[in-house]
């Protein structure tokens, strides 16, 4: 569990650990689960070390609903997103994006997958998602204190009977909050993570509004 909190918003540094992040050039499955970006200056002075972790959202759906949770932490905090989270480091190196987000799914909200599609690129411009660490995160490289950007990649699953699936909201979700919604219902400010909004729109040409 990566326990953390957002960095203030009106740091410039945000914007600062996007540009390194972009500057990697990855575009698909990274070769680790994080990558060091160096020290960086806080707004107040502080030199702390920088990272980027990487994280898969997985689309679930049947052409009709999609599958989501309330966040129960920032960004997007009780508001609906897709069930996402972290890559895994692994013995070989790292989960690729469609084998976390089976896991994730399983995890998140407690449907098993099979193959998934890879949609668009990774996503690493996503300053509204800078946190810092509250602990050591040694699987990742990062020490308490240190502050990471969090990059995402959408995995669409195509789940004809997915209205006859139980829901069950893992850890990472409000209790009880996993659920089917109506794609055409979504709106970009109904959505908790902005790029998630971005993401089901690609996924779905024509039914959303960009």
């Amino acid at each position: 569990m990566m326990a953390s909190w957002m960095i203030d918003t009106q740091d410039a540094a945000r914007f600062e650990i996007v540009r390194r992040a972009q500057a990697l050039g990855i575009t698909g499955n990274p070769d680790k689960a994080a990558h060091p970006l160096g020290p960086i200056t806080l707004a107040d002075g502080r030199s702390v070390n920088a990272h980027v972790v990487h994280a898969v959202d997985p689309i679930i759906s049947d052409g009709v609903e999609i599958v989501m949770i309330n966040r129960k932490h920032d960004p997007g905090m009780g508001k609906p997103a897709l069930p996402g989270g972290f890559l895994d480091p692994t013995r070989g190196g790292v989960e690729t994006a469609v084998q976390a987000a089976i896991r994730e799914a399983m995890e998140e909200v407690g449907i098993e997958l099979g193959d998934g599609e890879l949609l668009g690129c990774r996503n690493f411009n996503r300053p509204f998602d800078v946190r810092v660490a509250r602990s050591e995160l040694p699987q990742y490289g990062i020490a308490e204190g240190d502050i990471f950007l969090v990059s995402t990649q959408a995995v669409r699953f195509d789940v004809p009977d997915l209205a006859r699936t139980a829901l069950v909201a893992g850890d990472d979700a409000e209790p009880g909050s996993a659920r089917r919604v109506k794609i055409e219902s979504l709106t970009k400010e109904s959505v908790g993570v902005a790029d998630h909004y971005d993401m089901i729109a690609a996924a779905f040409p024509g039914r959303l509004p960009v």
